[in-house]
């Protein structure tokens, strides 16, 4: 078994030591890694974070802000990333709107909207995708922007859909139907045509879902269920009852995510089906557990012994701690 604490120690001392950035960038990455592969390891990574964040070296601040979200409670983590935002190199910046994006909470909006202004593309685009998830239009142009890169049109498409904004539709219509778009990213598209009222949409994702195989059917699946594409209910069930069928846990999602009570005792079924893998089980209990039905819920406690593996119980421990 490794050692991470004498590996946290001997990157602590290439950071000291070592004069050459490569060796630098790398020992100050290993250290975020070490803190995100085990629980309860904050304290022994707390102390460490000050040193990376003051660092001279712009790629060791960079893991360091990575590492605030690892080792930082939640609600403390603005305090400690906001005064990154005005870092004079791109990668800080970069990387601390993203993780104040990801927080999700109202108050950083206007913090995220003054990053709208910033002269590097991806931080606005950051910047952007934060302040759609918070249900607010601002940056609806960078998002927008960000459709003709290859890099950032799956996320852009991805905030869009949260945005729901009807003003992107045009856009979004041009890009699904673009030549030789990439098939995730078609599927995407279609994925917020659909929730922007689009029939198009709808239609290719569930024409998508009857692909014998391909990259992006798992998506398609879950998708017909969050978007609610009409048919996705009965869709969706062909898929979850084909036990050959390797789209199962993506089914089982999707019924999650459509919020209707009918698909209950379906993903009960699949949840207490201890013949099927562990992996679409979970995806049952998630489910169920966004339902947010008294009875899936309680089914789901009641299903955690039965699972075998010591990761797919601690899932479902931390599922429980989720609010609806």
């Amino acid at each position: 078994m490794t050692d991470w604490r004498a590996e946290r120690d001997r990157a602590l001392l290439t950071l000291e030591r070592e004069k050459r950035p490569v060796y630098r960038a790398e020992a100050a990455e290993l250290l975020f890694q070490l803190a995100a592969d085990g629980p309860g390891r904050e304290a022994d990574f707390l102390e460490v974070l000050p040193r990376l964040l003051a660092d001279k070296q712009p790629e060791v601040r960079r893991a360091g802000v990575r590492l605030v979200s690892v080792v930082v409670p939640e609600d403390e983590q603005p305090g400690v990333l906001l005064s990154r935002l005005r870092d004079e190199e791109w990668m800080v910046r970069l990387e601390a709107t993203g993780r104040l994006a990801d927080l999700h909470r109202q108050e950083l909006r206007g913090a995220l909207a003054s990053m709208l202004e910033d002269p590097l593309p991806e931080v606005r685009f950051e910047a952007a995708r934060g302040i759609a998830g918070l249900g607010h239009p601002a940056g609806l142009d960078v998002l927008l922007d960000a459709l003709d890169s290859d890099l950032l049109r799956f996320r852009a498409l991805g905030a869009l859909g949260q945005l729901e904004d009807p003003r992107a539709l045009h856009a979004v219509k041009r890009v699904f139907r673009k030549w030789l778009l990439p098939a995730f990213d078609k599927t995407q598209a279609a994925g917020v045509l659909a929730q922007l009222g689009d029939a198009e949409g709808g239609a290719y994702l569930l024409q998508r879902t009857r692909k014998k195989w391909s990259t992006d059917r798992a998506l398609a699946v879950e998708l017909c269920g969050a978007v609610k594409v009409p048919g996705a209910l009965e869709r969706l069930k062909e898929i979850l009852d084909d036990p050959k069928d390797s789209c199962r846990g993506s089914a089982a999602r999707g019924l999650g995510r459509l919020g209707d009570a009918r698909a209950l005792p379906w993903l009960l079924a699949l949840l207490e089906d201890r013949s099927a893998e562990e992996d679409f089980r979970l995806d049952a209990a998630d489910a169920l557990w966004r339902l947010g039905l008294p009875e899936g819920r309680e089914r789901v406690r009641a299903a955690i012994p039965t699972f075998s593996s010591p990761e797919g119980r601690m899932e479902l421990e931390e599922l429980l701690q989720e609010e609806t």
